[in-house]
């Protein structure tokens, strides 16, 4: 996130609605297309960037899993099985699911470590998993949540261990801005979305090196926050490592989907506001350009 001196500008506008209420869950991106699956859900929709248009994919075979494009192909990382959604057999899946000609197929090997929701980053050359579930997203144990972070190297087709967070995380936010990885926010109650960054680097860490996580400012306001939280309308640019607000939603809602095609073109869809003092998922979609 680079600094500037210069005031941004912020252009919002309110589009068709997606097909159903959705929040939290994970979104991509292949520059074209924009890709959201809801939390606790295998329904899979995509959002054409140019048209507006919605359209439902097949089914994923895994819910709360991490969308991820991986050589121009969506990919779904990690959740558990659609087949075992009954409480309490939610059991994490260490595998990949790639959308291939209308079918979802295992393509790439498992992962070292099983995963739900957690957030997931990728370059030309690696994929990257960070945090999750292991057992249900539902629970409120922390022994149940993940701090790992592995690394997937497309051209070996090998998992290898990164590095692991400073605390365990469910369904965190993650994105590589230059050289750093940078992860926020967190699924748990009353946790205040602190960033923590360390270098992708693209390569393991080897074992005898210790990884520091730089920490930064917090971000203000608790975003992400699951029962008994409240949900704000601002949007935050980290400048000169301080969160300067640049601008607001028009109303608070809180665990909704983002997908950017650019650092320009942002795609703000669902969550969940409070209307009449309860909380409720919202179908809503904006699309913002913001320009210096």
């Amino acid at each position: 996130m680079p600094s500037s001196d210069k005031k941004l500008s912020v252009q919002w506008g309110h589009k068709k609605r997606a097909p159903c209420d959705m929040s939290r869950g994970s979104a991509t991106t292949d520059g074209r297309f924009a890709y959201f699956t809801p939390s606790g859900s295998a329904s899979v929709y995509r959002y054409e960037w140019d048209s507006e248009k919605w359209s439902q994919l097949p089914s994923c075979p895994s819910l709360d899993s991490g969308l991820v494009i991986i050589d121009r192909e969506l990919t779904a990382v990690g959740g558990y099985a659609a087949n075992d959604s009954t409480w309490p057999r939610m059991v994490s899946t260490d595998k990949l699911h790639t959308l291939r000609l209308w079918r979802w197929v295992e393509k790439h090997p498992p992962m070292n470590t099983a995963h739900i929701s957690p957030a997931v980053v990728s370059t030309p050359e690696y994929l990257i998993v960070i945090g999750g579930g292991s057992h249900t997203i539902h629970s409120f144990q922390p022994s149940e949540w993940i701090s790992t972070v592995e690394l997937y190297h497309l051209k070996t087709r090998s998992w290898h261990y990164l590095t692991s967070l400073p605390q365990p995380l469910t369904l965190p936010s993650a994105t590589i801005c230059g050289d750093q990885l940078n992860v926020i926010g967190d699924y748990t109650e009353g946790y205040t979305c602190s960033l923590q960054t360390i270098p992708h680097g693209g390569k393991p860490i080897p074992s005898s090196l210790a990884l520091s996580w730089k920490p930064l400012p917090p971000l203000c306001g608790q975003l992400v926050i699951f029962r008994g939280g409240s949900s704000v309308n601002s949007i935050h640019q980290l400048v000169d490592g301080q969160w300067v607000e640049i601008s607001s939603i028009g109303y608070s809602r809180l665990g909704c989907l983002v997908a950017n095609r650019s650092p320009e073109e942002v795609v703000i869809v669902g969550g969940c506001g409070v209307v009449n003092g309860l909380i409720q998922t919202v179908n809503t979609v904006e699309k913002c350009i913001i320009t210096k």
